[in-house]
């Protein structure tokens, strides 16, 4: 693995000033003395600070297709767009259609697709931050301010191996002994020695230590949040939740969900406050007008963990915003609309304060769109903030998803009152009715997939995670928790198609997919398998389905 790990190394020059980079470049055979670069908590500030932008403000983890490699948040959209609820009206530019088609998984061989993108993005942030650690023992400076630093650092790496072991094998309940990612705690350098997969109850034990760490040195350090784009004590009790979700370890989501949101000055939009105004597209002046939304903001009530995006480190085409905002003279979206499924906005009750996050039936289906926003159920909830300066802040964590995981456990635990209750604290929040539609649900059993009708509590909250959370959390690894079969093809009560553009038809011998279809899991890179003796052919992800 020597090639590999000298490129995370020397692309932790890249997240620190330049002077620290210019030391790095000095130093012999490129190995790094961190004790020259990390001795107090001023320069692990910086490094931290270098951890964070990578996450929203990096194209150039490949040669090419980086427009659609701008850190967290193209990993959760490729997950959206593989899943069932997004649909990607067209080809447009070419950015996410292999993966919502199902052709990226075959590329795993090349340095420019979502497989290689994926493993080395989070990869070079467990190898900065591994750096970070490795002076915990030894940097100067105010001891709780260090700890706060290092709790950041610890945090930061859960969420690398949380996403990494999402994105390459299956979800961690009845798999908990396939193979795993390689785990590496300390420092690597040229001549570090690569690690075998392991298994992934070993990938989750070391993300739970790493997020028993954090939070233990969080709460010792007791030093407020600096900037909403750090990690602190509640956006690491929502992570805590996010994984114990899906170990379904109940008890514990549902207190880390209940902990994230005591963050003093939080709290759940209002139902005013989560009304979208739409932007307009005029197909043929080609004018645009700038809508509001509550979601490019990190100044929104309910955002616990979030980038916020200065006009001077935004990149214009690799972004989120260009994927999504259709009414903008950027065309990536304009050329490729990102829609809600009919099925799923049908779902939505007309006093619903979200049904105002997308266009609805307008009348124009694809076949009779030709650009911009003008198309039944395009999305408006993520808008350009600022179109002229193409800004908008990137929400990683929102308190809604908290209420959310809480609800969705205490219904596990068969506490409905207290779920209920739960889930009408955002329930009244977005519809005027909504009390009367949950009053006498009960149960713990999810009765479907993708479509069917709400019988049971869980159901509906599972549902309501799939509105509230569109485009956010990352679709398919909710499918693959919930081990329940999915499909892109139905038909509406009125006989009305599904209105994605790609129904996976290739796929004929599933009706529905089953939730551990290994096409739903990225492959392992053959670089990665080049370069590193401890993993080899044998131990790629499985090609073909058995």
């Amino acid at each position: 693995m020597k090639r590999f790990i000298y490129t995370i190394l020397l692309a932790m020059g890249l997240t620190m000033t330049s002077g620290c980079a210019d030391m790095m470049e000095t130093m012999p055979s490129g190995e790094v003395d961190k004790q020259q670069i990390l001795s107090d908590a001023n320069s692990i500030r910086v490094a931290m600070n270098g951890v964070y932008s990578t996450m929203y403000n990096r194209i150039n983890f490949v040669t090419a297709n980086a427009h659609q490699c701008f850190g967290n948040a193209a990993i959760t959209l490729n997950a959206e767009v593989m899943g069932d609820d997004m649909v990607h009206t067209a080809e447009g530019a070419g950015w996410f259609w292999k993966a919502y088609c199902y052709e990226q998984r075959e590329r795993f061989t090349q340095t420019i697709q979502q497989c290689y993108f994926t493993w080395k993005y989070f990869y070079e942030i467990i190898g900065n931050v591994n750096y970070i650690l490795s002076a915990e023992k030894t940097a100067k400076g105010d001891e709780n301010e260090l700890k706060d630093l290092m709790a950041q650092a610890y945090a930061a790496r859960a969420y690398a191996y949380f996403m990494l072991i999402q994105s390459f094998q299956q979800t961690y309940k009845g798999h908990e002994q396939l193979p795993g990612v390689p785990i590496y705690t300390q420092p690597t350098t040229s001549f570090s020695k690569g690690k075998g997969r392991g298994t992934v109850q070993d990938v989750y034990d070391q993300i739970n230590k790493d997020l028993g760490e954090a939070i233990r040195l969080f709460e010792e350090s007791d030093i407020k949040q600096a900037h909403i784009s750090n990690l602190d004590i509640y956006a690491t009790k929502l992570l805590q939740a996010r994984v114990a979700l899906v170990q379904n370890d109940w008890e514990k989501a549902a207190k880390s969900a209940e902990d994230a949101m005591k963050k003093p000055g939080c709290t759940l939009l209002s139902m005013s406050d989560a009304v979208v105004t739409k932007g307009t597209y005029e197909n043929d002046t080609k004018a645009w007008t700038t809508g509001k939304t509550p979601f490019n903001s990190v100044a929104s009530s309910s955002v616990i963990w979030g980038a916020e995006v200065l006009s001077e480190q935004c990149n214009v085409f690799a972004s989120f915003y260009s994927m999504m905002d259709a009414c903008t003279s950027v065309y990536y979206a304009a050329e490729s609309p990102k829609c809600i499924s009919n099925w799923l906005y049908s779902q939505i009750p007309d006093t619903d304060v979200r049904k105002g996050w997308w266009n609805g039936d307008i009348g124009i289906t694809a076949d009779d769109w030709t650009y911009g926003a003008n198309i039944n159920y395009n999305q408006h909830k993520f808008q350009w903030k600022d179109q002229a300066a193409h800004t908008g802040d990137i929400i990683f964590m929102r308190a809604e998803e908290a209420c959310l995981i809480r609800a969705e456990a205490l219904c596990r635990m068969e506490d409905y009152t207290e779920a209920r209750a739960e889930l009408l604290r955002l329930g009244e929040r977005r519809d005027t009715l909504y009390s009367k539609r949950i009053e006498k649900l009960t149960g713990n059993t999810q009765t479907f997939g993708t479509v069917g009708t709400v019988t049971t509590l869980l159901d509906e909250i599972l549902l309501q995670r799939r509105i509230e959370l569109w485009g956010e959390a990352g679709r398919l690894f909710d499918i693959l928790r919930l081990g329940m079969p999915w499909t892109r093809s139905w038909e509406l009560e009125d006989g009305t198609p599904s209105n994605h553009s790609n129904v996976l038809s290739k796929y004929s011998e599933y009706a529905a997919f089953p939730s551990d279809y290994i096409e739903c899991i990225l492959m392992i890179p053959q670089k990665e398998i080049d370069n590193n003796p401890e993993i080899g052919p044998e131990d790629q992800n499985p090609y073909i389905q058995k």
